[in-house]
Parts: structure tokens; sequence; C-alpha cells
């Protein structure tokens, strides 16, 4: 049986069949707890904290199920009561009662060490069963109630997390967990409802408590009993950067212990941070982005399990690219001094990029460089694309900006405000072979933002790059800029220039082999449910929603599908 009405706990499939005969107990017989049958409610184990909610299993506890509908809870429903004899009969409160389950919160003052528990109805007073209490034991609920697997985890929203709605870096997501104890704030009462709802009062406390995602220590926020609830407590955790998608294990320690193993929640890497082309000639500039000995494009990359040998820890300018990118004189950059523009290669800001970002109505997007985005992220997969351009003559700068889109893909988005990105943007002077000076690393010789005081920002243009396909949205450019602290100047001559996101503190030293690409993950998604369903329900109190989603077969890394990408 599955309940999911209001604070109540489904049934442990390892008691369905012992209990399926006692939907409705025989009247007048006094009530048993089964062997072991008083349990923590989110793992089934025998681990108990004082404050905790409990879940016992037995015979003859009441002839109708039945649930409390207001705070405080009663210590007495539909004739059933539990008493912790060992601590003066104090009578527990109750969540559900039925026929052969129990749901019912630990008092507070219970000591520490043996514990005796029995039920009591009009029919008499049941067997004792003897339970193990301790300061602390962190439990985290599971979303099939069977202590391991996808947990109970929500985003701030109480909205489940799952494949479709998954924690993403840098989010703020909600453990909902049991048995972590007295509050150390004080002042909790079992079975009221706690504090931090209306105004004037703060939530209890629980200090002292860590977790980790995907093994990464990871910040907690909150940690204490859900206000509004009773027994239920709640850690608010910071998600870390991690390069994962998928089912993550999670764990939450307090005072020494460790919660149940085989936790996990659905995880979603960020998102690709990919560069734009530029759009319009350039005066004095001859090269184009074609692929070979006279592209202004070229790409560095130092993952070989990801990217091949091609471009491995060396400058490259064998992109690829076909003669459709004969029309790119680079990566889109615009330069400028105060307000005025000094160098433009794109016309996004001066609205003079005629038809470049769009091909409504036209041929195959593969054909027109101005749909084409450069993956661009120097620690993530780590690979840059750079794009020449020349100045004829001294040119101050006082700004620079990039141009950016987020894949367009709302399956794995790219967030420009994440906290976990860096930007990066850096200048190379040429070299004999034109291409970008090899300094040994992603970091410009003329100029880099890695020691070059200033700031970024980053806005929507007004441009977007429009699908010859009616049925596809416009991708919004994006503009990457970098404000220096002080005027820089260039003298004449030829330069390379880059910008990409940077979101993590040293690159990888390959990519992982449980790696699928964009295209592969996109393919999983697609088989599952169309339309899926929102289940809304009370969990001891707390609404939350749940909906049905697609599932990935474990958890991957996920790559670009190719070093360029088109819309």
């Amino acid at each position: 049986m599955r309940n999911f009405g209001k604070g109540c706990i489904a049934r442990h499939a390892l008691f369905a069949v012992a209990c399926a005969a006692l939907v409705v107990p025989a009247f007048g017989q006094a009530p048993a707890i089964f062997t072991g049958g008083t349990v923590n409610a989110a793992d089934y184990t025998r681990t108990f904290a004082p404050g905790g909610l409990v879940a016992i299993f037995g015979s003859h506890f009441a002839a109708s199920p039945q649930q409390p509908t207001q705070f405080p809870l009663p210590t007495s429903l539909g004739g059933v009561s539990v008493l912790i004899t060992s601590n003066n009969g104090e009578q527990c409160p109750l969540w559900y009662v039925s026929a052969g389950q129990i749901n019912a919160q630990l008092p507070y003052d219970v000591p520490v060490g043996q514990a005796q528990v029995q039920i009591r109805t009009a029919a008499g007073v049941s067997n004792t069963d003897v339970i193990n209490v301790t300061a602390a034991a962190p439990k985290i609920f599971t979303q099939d109630f069977s202590g391991v697997g996808a947990g109970v985890v929500t985003n701030t929203a109480y909205k489940m997390l799952t494949a479709a709605n998954p924690a993403n870096p840098a989010d703020t997501i909600v453990l909902w967990m049991n048995s972590l104890g007295a509050p150390t704030s004080g002042g909790a009462t079992a079975g009221q409802p706690s504090p931090g709802l209306t105004p004037g009062t703060n939530p209890l406390t629980v200090s002292g408590v860590t977790a980790t995602i995907n093994g990464v220590s990871s910040p907690v926020t909150f940690a204490g009993l859900s206000p509004g609830s009773s027994g239920l407590y709640q850690v608010n955790v910071q998600a870390p950067f991690a390069v994962i998608t998928g089912s993550v294990p999670v764990q939450v320690k307090l005072g020494g212990v460790t919660s149940q193993a085989n936790i996990t929640l659905s995880y979603q890497q960020l998102g690709f941070y990919s560069s734009i082309l530029g759009g319009k000639a350039v005066s004095g500039q001859s090269l184009n982005g074609i692929s070979g000995s006279t592209s202004a494009l070229a790409f560095r990359q130092s993952d070989q399990v990801t990217w091949g040998p091609i471009g491995y820890n060396a400058w490259t300018n064998n992109t690829g690219l076909g003669s459709a990118y004969s029309a790119t004189p680079g990566l889109a950059l615009t330069l400028f001094n105060g307000t005025n523009i000094v160098y433009d290669n794109n016309g996004i800001e001066t609205n003079s990029a005629g038809s470049f970002y769009n091909n409504a109505g036209g041929g195959s997007n593969t054909l027109k460089p101005g749909l084409s985005d450069f993956y661009s992220m120097s620690n993530y997969f780590p690979l840059i694309f750079s794009g020449y351009f020349k100045l004829a003559q001294a040119t101050t700068i006082t700004s620079i900006a990039g141009y950016f889109d987020t894949l367009g893909n709302y399956l794995l988005p790219f967030d420009p405000a994440n906290p976990y990105v860096k930007y990066r943007m850096n200048i190379w002077s040429e070299t004999a072979a034109i291409l970008p000076r090899d300094t040994g690393n992603f970091t410009g010789d003329v100029f880099t933002s890695d020691t070059t005081a200033g700031t970024f920002s980053y806005s929507q243009t007004a441009v977007s790059m429009i699908s010859s396909k009616a049925a596809d949205a416009p991708k919004p450019i994006n503009r990457l800029k970098y404000t220096l602290a002080a005027p820089l100047t260039l003298p004449a001559g030829e330069y390379w220039f880059s910008h990409d996101a940077s979101v993590r503190a040293m690159p990888g030293a390959s990519s992982t082999a449980q790696a699928i690409t964009l295209r592969e993950f996109s393919r999983m998604v697609s088989a599952g449910p169309d339309k899926p369903r929102t289940m809304l329900f009370s969990f001891f109190g707390r609404p939350m929603s749940f909906e049905e989603s697609f599932t990935i077969p474990g958890a991957f890394t996920i790559l670009p599908s190719a070093v360029t990408e088109h819309q």
C-alpha cells in the first residue's frame, strides 16, 4: 500500500506480504508488534534518535486507517496509542494508524540508550519492543521508501528532483531527512508544528551537519526542523560544480554518523559555452574561416581523449570547416574606446550584420556560417577557438566584446549567471605561420583577463540566430564584455582573440570514459513520456510535487556532439 495522504509513509514491500491479511483487525484481540517491528521511518533500519519518526509494524492495531487533520498531532488516534514505557509511559504523537502499521514521532526527551515501546488499544497492551536510541541517526527519505535509491530531494519550490527536473551546479536543494536528533537551538516539542513559518519565529536548527554530493563537499546553508511540520528535518545544500549528468550519490554527516549509502539525486552538469562567428568583411583582412593555412579561425585543446590528436596542446588552423566559412572573418569581436567602436567584424552593435545570422527560408543551416557556434571552454572539456583580427593603426581600447550563445538546448543549458563560471578573454600576437603565438597554454601573450584588471558583464543583444526551419525558435546572441580598469593600446598589427568560460580551477587530465554526446542524451530523453503527469502530495505535512520523468541508465559526462555546433 502506498499512501501519499497527509503525513503518511508507504508500507515497505518487506512487510506487504506479512500484513496483507491484516487489513481489518479482529476485534477484541490485543495488539502485537512484530519482532523488530519498530523501525526508522526513512529506511526501516533499527536506528533511532530523539524526536525521530518511526514506523511500527504488527497486527491488531486500528480498525481502519486514520490520520490527523491538524496540529498538534494527537497521542491517541482510532483508539491507538504508542507508549514509551521506559520513559514513564510517555505517549508518542501519531501521524498515521492502520491495522498493521503506525507512524509516530518519538518524544525529544527520550534518553539515549535503550527504550521500550508498546502499543495500547481498547483490547489491551502489546508486547514490548526494545529499541536503541542514539543522539543522532541521520537518514534521508527515499522516493520508494526502500531506504536506498532516489532520495526525497526537492528544489526550494518543493518539486522533487528527477531527470526532468535535476539539480544544477550552485542550486540550493533540500534533502528531506529523519532522526537528526534534538535541535541544538532548543525548543522543539514533539507533535507541535516546528516554528519558522510565521513572522517573528525562527526555525529550529541542528549544528554540525555536513554534506557531500557526488563525493564533493557541498555547503550546508540550513539544517534543522522543517517549519510547519513535526519531526521532519530538512538540510538545504548548495550543489557543487560537477561534470556529470544522472543519478549521483548524496550523503549527510552529523556527530560522526553518516546517512545511509546508495542514496542518489538527479544532477545535471552545466551546459556548454559557445562563441559566435563574425559577420562582415574587415578592410585589409584576407583570411577567412575555411580550414587550412589561410584560416581566420584556430583552435587548441588539451583533452586528447575527447578531441583526438588535432590541436592537442598546439594551435591548429585545420578546423575541418568547409567553403561556407569563406564568408566569416573570424570570431565576432567588437573593440570600444569609451562609447566609440574602434573595431567591428560583426555588425551586431550597429545592426549592420545583414542576413549573416538570419537564415529564414534559406537552405541548410549547416551551410550558413552565421548559424555556427563554436564550443569554447578552457577548463570544462578544455578546448577554445580563437579568431584573427588585424589593426591598420595603433588602437586604444577600454572594453572588449565577444559574443556567445547557450546552445539553445533546453536539456543542457548554459547559465551565464552561474557562480561557478569564470569568464576569460585573451589576445595573442601572430606567428610566422599565421597562428596565435604559442604560450604553452590558453593565456594570451598580448592581453589576458587573468592578469589585466577589469570587470566582466554579460547581456543579451538585439540579434538572434534564426534557423531556416520555422519551427525552430530563434537563438538569442549574448554579449560578453570586459571593461578594462585602464585603457590598453594595441600597436598596428595582426592578432588573435578568444573568449571562453572556465568552470573549474584546473583542466581535467582527460574526459571520463563514461561519456555520451549531447545528441545521444537527447535521444535518451525523447524516449521518455510525452506528457508527464504531475502528482501533488503531502509529506509529513509538507506539500510537494512529483512529475513523471524519463530515465537515464547511468550517470554520464555529456560531451558536445562536435567541436562546432549548428542551429
